[in-house]
């Protein structure tokens, strides 16, 4: 098989892994497609070249249409370091002593979790994940109201109808928002289910904060959740100094 031939298998190959995987590090596509980094950064070159995928630090992301709603075990250890510093940043400089705040499902808000718990912030924390309810159970300080219903395995949280209908009762002073895209004009999530839950957490805030690492930009996961002139904040990997 000549090399032009491979090269076009190799790229059709990168493609339906960023359409199944939502993102791919470079290493990861160095593995499976059993080529050197040198041969995946050019690749990477001409498929951004030709509009099908977006490079991020470190690996690339799907252009071509609505990103998949991957389960929550493959997504939790993407972009580790740079969730961790959103975390911090959040914990250090916006979240304050008896504040009520809401943590959704997203990956990036398990950081948060575990930020806050190590420093112990008195404060309430209104949350439909049963991983961040895990994180912060031992705490004495941070009270926990946890939206139930029917737990969603894949994604570690609880998004059915008694789920949406207990989030209706909470108001919250801040809503950390993690989402699966953002583009120009709105920000969006790949479950359309989760994204009804999202969308009471947003409606009953007092403030709306965005967190999300550089891969979730210039995307749309498809399903709406609030326009982007509407957030109050982002915070995100790139915006952080230090």
């Amino acid at each position: 098989m000549n090399n032009s031939k491979k090269a076009k298998l190799r790229h059709e190959k990168i493609r339906d892994l960023l359409q199944k995987n939502d993102v791919m590090k470079i290493q990861d596509l160095c593995r499976i497609c059993d080529v050197s980094i040198a041969t995946i950064r050019n690749d990477l070159t001409y498929l951004e070249k030709i509009g099908v995928l977006k490079r991020v630090i470190g690996g690339a992301v799907s252009t071509e249409g609505t990103c998949r709603d991957t389960i929550y075990a493959s997504r939790i250890n993407l972009f580790k370091e740079e969730k961790e510093k959103i975390a911090r940043y959040v914990v250090d400089h916006i979240i304050e002593k008896n504040m009520t705040i809401c943590l959704d499902a997203g990956t990036t808000n398990q950081y948060i979790a575990q930020a806050l718990m190590e420093k112990d912030i008195p404060c309430k924390v209104i949350t439909n994940a049963s991983n961040i309810l895990s994180t912060l159970i031992k705490s004495k300080n941070i009270e926990i109201h946890l939206i139930g219903g029917k737990l969603n395995k894949e994604h570690n949280a609880f998004f059915d109808r008694k789920a949406i209908e207990q989030a209706e009762q909470y108001k919250t002073d801040i809503y950390f928002l993690s989402p699966n895209g953002i583009d120009s004009h709105c920000i969006s999530l790949s479950s359309r289910q989760e994204a009804i839950i999202k969308r009471i957490f947003i409606e009953n805030a007092n403030k709306v904060i965005v967190v999300a690492d550089h891969s979730k930009f210039n995307r749309n996961a498809g399903n709406y959740l609030m326009d982007v002139e509407d957030v109050d904040e982002f915070i995100s990997d790139t915006t952080i100094d230090g």
